[in-house]
Order: structure tokens, then C-alpha cells, then sequence
């Protein structure tokens, strides 16, 4: 048995397509089904069933998947150890930041001052789950979530209504649904944790609002809200710096919105020491953080 007839299968497994696979890495078809082919055959059973043209991974092939990606697991584990070793610890950390981004310029700090030879890679755009598993994630969701081997809880915070002051319903202590029915509002991309948590709570309270402008950073959001361009769901605590004297949060009557933050990672992935400083810092930031807003800590 060889890696490279370990990684064919495990494509062919993930696209279930022959000539897609055949396609991406770059070999003949009849190539990629002859090895698909030697493989059943020493294995002694056949890991896909085959229908016409098509082709789909069976009962078989789904064990035989599963410990073939231990195998890669264990042999990307082993790299990173021995570039640890090589290179004194790899101190290349990747993060994913799809929540809280108005709080990393404080997170970087942290971090610089703990260890000033971490090189962050950070970015907001959805990581690629095929790349190597020494990312962080900071996002959110809508309901609490344990923490496990693989997540930890931060902080949770409620999300409101903010209006310019100017606005003809900034004197109100509460606004009704039936209020901001007719309300334009401003709302980050639809790729976004918040954008998705808002639709969530939108969706159970039968709320549809009236967006007119998308945007992708809280800033042009923020500058756009202050124009009177429209109004907006956000997150109270962690977009504390969002509000300006100018601003009002307002609570809907009858429509309580909230999230939940944490920090995720890959526990089948070995995590560099790097890494794991970083994680530290993170979840003790946030601890940090949530002194400010009580609740926050509240795990609902």
C-alpha cells in the first residue's frame, strides 16, 4: 500500500467525481481508476460503489476514510514537530477572526508584548479546512455552545438596535417591531457571524428588516449611521468603541438578540507552543474584558 494510492483515494472520497479529481491532480482518469482499483484489491473490499459514470464512497470506504485521514493528520502533526525542532519552535500562527475584529488591535498588542517573535497570520475570509490546523478561530454564534477539547466560551453579549441621535426615534426608551418595520438598515456582507446571527433572530421573530446597504467593515458602517443613511443591529459590548456621542442603542420590545463569543481550534492537529501562547492570551483577554460588562461572563 502507498501514500500516493492513500491520497488519491481520499480526493476521489471528497469530490466523489472521477474526472473532477483526475483533474486536480493532474493524471489521466484511467490512470486514477487502475489505482483506486489496486488499492480495493489488496484491501480485499471494493470502498465505492460504482453506478454508470458515477461513483460514491460505500460502508467500507467511509471506515477506510477515516483512518486514511488519521494518517495524513498524523503525518502533518509530524512535520510541524519537526519544524519545532528544527527551527526552535514554529512561531507562525494563524487566525481566523470572524467576530470581535474591533478588539484585535489590542490582541496583537497582547500578544507582541508576550512573545514578540509570534508572526500572526490573521485574516477574516473563512479558512480553508485542507490548510494546516494551527489557526485559531474567533467567532461567534447565536445559543451557548460547551467548551470542549476543541472550543472554549469567552463572553456573551446582547445585540441592539443603534440609531443616530438625530433620528425621529432616538427619544424613545424602546422601539416596537412594528416601528423599525419601515427603517432602512445598514448590515455587514452575508458571509459574517453577526450578519448570520441577526438573520437568525430575525427569522424566529418573523422580522424581515428592510436593508438597503451592505457594507464590509464596521467602520463604513459607522460613518454611513451617522449620514442617517439608515439604522443597524450590533453587538453592545465588543463594538463598545463603535458608539459615538452622536449614537443611540435602543432594546426592540419583544425581540431580545444576543451571541455568544468563542475561541476554536483543532484538537486532532498539534498545536505548537505558539499556538498555544496565543490561545492563552486570547481566553485571558477576554476574561479580562468581561470585567467591564458583568454579564458578559454569563453563559446563559
Amino acid at each position: 500500500m502507498e501514500l500516493l494510492q492513500l491520497k488519491y483515494f481520499r480526493e476521489v472520497a471528497r469530490t466523489q467525481q472521477l474526472s473532477k479529481t483526475a483533474q486536480k491532480l493532474h493524471i489521466a482518469q484511467p490512470s486514477l481508476s487502475q489505482t483506486l482499483k489496486r488499492l480495493e484489491t489488496e484491501l480485499g473490499f471494493p470502498l465505492f460503489d460504482r453506478h454508470g459514470k458515477g461513483i460514491s464512497l460505500n460502508s467500507a470506504g467511509a471506515i477506510f476514510l477515516k483512518y486514511v485521514e488519521e494518517i495524513f493528520t498524523a503525518l502533518e502533526n509530524a512535520k510541524l514537530e519537526l519544524e519545532e525542532l528544527q527551527y526552535q519552535g514554529n512561531k507562525t500562527v494563524s487566525l481566523y477572526v470572524g467576530s470581535a475584529s474591533m478588539l484585535l488591535p489590542d490582541l496583537v498588542q497582547r500578544i507582541q508584548e508576550a512573545d514578540p517573535d509570534i508572526r500572526l497570520q490573521i485574516t477574516q475570509q473563512t479558512p480553508d479546512p485542507e490548510k494546516s490546523a494551527s489557526t485559531l478561530a474567533l467567532t461567534s454564534v447565536h445559543t451557548h455552545l460547551p467548551d470542549n477539547d476543541e472550543r472554549i466560551f469567552l463572553m456573551h453579549e446582547p445585540i441592539k438596535t443603534v440609531l443616530p441621535c438625530s433620528h425621529r426615534l432616538a427619544s424613545q426608551s424602546f422601539l416596537s417591531v412594528e416601528e423599525i418595520c419601515q427603517e432602512s438598515f445598514l448590515e455587514l456582507t452575508i458571509h459574517t457571524n453577526l450578519t448570520a446571527i441577526v438573520h437568525h433572530f430575525c427569522e424566529r421573530y418573523q422580522f424581515k428588516p428592510n436593508v438597503t446597504t451592505i457594507v464590509d467593515t464596521p467602520a463604513i458602517m459607522r460613518d454611513l449611521l451617522l449620514l442617517g443613511h439608515g439604522i443597524a443591529f450590533i453587538p453592545v459590548y465588543t463594538w463598545n468603541d463603535f458608539i459615538t456621542p452622536s449614537m443611540t442603542l435602543k432594546t426592540i420590545s419583544g425581540m431580545p438578540m444576543e451571541r455568544f463569543l468563542m475561541l476554536s481550534w483543532n484538537s486532532s492537529h498539534f498545536q505548537t507552543a505558539a499556538v498555544q501562547t496565543c490561545r492563552d492570551i486570547i481566553v485571558q483577554y477576554f476574561k479580562e474584558y468581561s470585567l467591564r460588562f458583568p454579564e458578559s461572563a454569563e453563559e446563559k
